[in-house]
């Protein structure tokens, strides 16, 4: 994951010309089965000697939302487990809580041509 996330940034800091990534925001839904602390060691080894070299990561969490399949309720939490409020029973249709991506990119300047 480090290693695309890393390739996905390298390459839009090379289309815009810029020398320097300085900070990098990712969302990663609580169901994503990311674990935080790994995914930034990993992508800090990963970007020495690189446009990113001193970018920082910054993680927004989603937390697990959708409905139960069974009364319709609106259903929302943290962690691997998700349940209907309200029956308890069982499935629900997740609406966010697997996302993983990059959402912006901040750049410090722009090489010379």
């Amino acid at each position: 994951m480090a290693i695309s996330i890393l390739g996905i940034v390298n390459d839009e800091a090379q289309k815009a010309q810029v020398s320097a990534v300085t900070q990098v925001r990712l969302c990663i839904g609580d169901l994503a089965g990311v674990e935080a602390t790994t995914l930034t060691a990993c992508f800090e080894m990963l970007a020495q000697g690189t446009a990113s070299d001193k970018a920082r990561l910054i993680i927004k969490r989603i937390p697990a939302t959708g409905t139960c399949t069974v009364c319709g309720t609106a259903a929302s939490g943290r962690g691997r487990m998700l349940k209907c409020p309200v029956c308890q029973t069982g499935p629900v249709k997740l609406a966010t809580g697997r996302e993983f991506y990059v959402e912006s990119i901040e750049v410090e300047n722009t090489l010379q041509r």
